[in-house]
C-alpha cells in the first residue's frame, strides 16, 4: 500500500498527522530535498508540500524532473505563515495551457 507524506514547516503540517499521514517538518532547502528524494525512493503515493517548502530553485527544479513520474504526485499546499502564491500560479498555467485563455488572471 502507498503512503501519503507532508513536508513543509511544523504549524502547516502537524494537523495531517491525526489523518494517519507521514509527517516530515523541515527548515531550509537542503532539508525540503533530502525529504521529497526520500519520499520518492520509498515510493510514496502523494506528497502534499508547503509553498514555503517549494519556493526555492533547487527544489524547483527537482519538481520539475519529477513531473514526467506517475508516482508520487506532488500537491503543494498554503502554509500557515504565508499567504499562497506558487500553487496559484501553477494552476493558471495549467488553464492557460489546457484552454489557450488566461482564465484565472484576476485570480
Amino acid at each position: 500500500m502507498h503512503q501519503v507524506g507532508v513536508i513543509g514547516d511544523l504549524d502547516s503540517i502537524i494537523g495531517f498527522r491525526a489523518l494517519g499521514m507521514t509527517v516530515k517538518p523541515v527548515e531550509g532547502p537542503a532539508e525540503v530535498l533530502s525529504a521529497l528524494k526520500s519520499m520518492v525512493d520509498e515510493e510514496y503515493a502523494i506528497v502534499f508540500l508547503s509553498e514555503p517548502a517549494a519556493d526555492d530553485p533547487e527544489v524547483q527544479a527537482f519538481l520539475d524532473e519529477q513531473r514526467h513520474m506517475h508516482i508520487p504526485a506532488v500537491i503543494l499546499i498554503p502554509s500557515a505563515r504565508r499567504k499562497a502564491t506558487i500553487g496559484k500560479e501553477q494552476l493558471r498555467k495549467s488553464v492557460r495551457k489546457a484552454t489557450g485563455f488566461d482564465l484565472l488572471r484576476e485570480m
